[in-house]
């Protein structure tokens, strides 16, 4: 299960009380799970190997 703070789009700030998703623009927390705009914050190393095998 994807979470929240896996995702690009999670910030952290001291200045906020807090985190927030910058998808949405709402706060949420690191540990709840993923909405359908999650977007991973390395890719895969799975989705590396197939792009070099494919020559892109």
């Amino acid at each position: 299960m994807n979470k929240c703070g896996q995702c690009r789009q999670f910030t952290r700030t001291r200045e906020n009380q807090k985190d927030l998703c910058g998808a949405w623009e709402q706060p949420t927390m690191a540990d709840r799970q993923a909405c359908d705009f999650f977007a991973a914050k390395k890719p895969s190393s799975n989705s590396a190997s197939l792009a070099s095998e494919s020559g892109s």
